[in-house]
């Protein structure tokens, strides 16, 4: 079960969840809009389009202590 910790919107403490498989970029952010109380992205709109629509950025994140990915 991998870790995630994610940061967004220079936010210094960052959101931490496990998954049962690896997640992809878009359920990263549902992650990130659910913790914001925010609607689901659904299906429609691109990765770019939820972060500038939502002002999320910059989002970055670790997998289980992995180096830091950017999420853009």
């Amino acid at each position: 079960m991998p870790l995630y910790r994610v940061w967004y919107r220079d936010i210094p403490e960052p959101l931490e969840f496990t998954a049962a498989n690896r997640c992809s970029e878009l359920e990263i952010l549902e992650h990130i809009l659910a913790q914001e109380k925010i609607a689901p992205a659904g299906t429609g709109p691109a990765v770019s389009e939820i972060i500038e629509k939502n002002r999320l950025a910059p989002v970055r994140y670790t997998e289980d202590e992995s180096e830091l990915n950017v999420i853009e």
